[in-house]
């Protein structure tokens, strides 16, 4: 489905598009995932005719309506074998958007003395709404492997504010001065992406690796 993000007022109508290139199926499925992942079938367009839910109508081919759906999940579309398109992450705001702060905590003196690995926490909070992604780099290189990221980011109830994290475990061999660990957060502000948001730290020499 198109967008693949989308960031609305509450008055607003968005529309989603979706669409696939194989001819001989005539079907296209429409369902939102919720935050905890269950997905929720809301209708299907087979060929010309429209079969949904009795809240929801199709404006034209494939076009689905959001004007009931006020709540921030993801809807994706697919033909009737299940071959999932990327969906479309849908947030009706709530407050002003707001760029996340992101800061590398430094490892524990403790940690970098006993263990043979150091983990690197990258926090990411006060961000608004929860369009984000993550990645760490080390130099122009992106590092996939030793990276846990929360699934979802946590949203205080009262400010609104988001908050997120992802670790990168190093080998205490390779965090060494020369080396740059850097993370970046993704934010989607409702009409592209910004890529700006980052921390970065430098290993450190020495066996104990002790930190004041």
């Amino acid at each position: 489905s198109e967008p693949r993000n989308m960031i609305v007022d509450i008055k607003d109508s968005p529309v989603l598009q979706c669409s696939h290139s194989i001819s001989d199926y005539d079907r296209i499925l429409w369902y939102k995932q919720t935050q905890d992942g269950q997905l929720v079938f809301l209708g299907y367009l087979l060929g010309v005719n429209d079969l949904l839910e009795p809240e929801l109508t199709f404006k034209e081919s494939a076009v689905i309506p959001f004007e009931s759906l006020f709540d921030m999940t993801v809807v994706c579309c697919a033909n009737y074998q299940a071959y999932f398109g990327n969906g479309t992450k849908l947030t009706v705001l709530e407050r002003d958007v707001k760029e996340p702060e992101v800061e590398i905590l430094k490892p524990s003196g403790i940690e970098t003395r006993c263990k043979k690995t150091i983990t690197l926490v990258c926090v990411a909070e006060k961000f608004y709404p929860d369009h984000v992604s993550i990645t760490w780099t080390l130099g122009d290189k992106e590092i996939k492997e030793n990276v846990a990221t929360d699934p979802y980011a946590t949203q205080d109830k009262t400010t609104k504010l988001f908050s997120m994290t992802s670790r990168l475990k190093v080998s205490k061999k390779e965090f060494k001065p020369k080396n740059k660990y850097r993370c970046t957060v993704n934010f989607y502000n409702g009409t592209h992406d910004i890529s700006d948001n980052t921390d970065e730290i430098n290993g450190i020499e020495g066996i104990s690796l002790d930190i004041n």
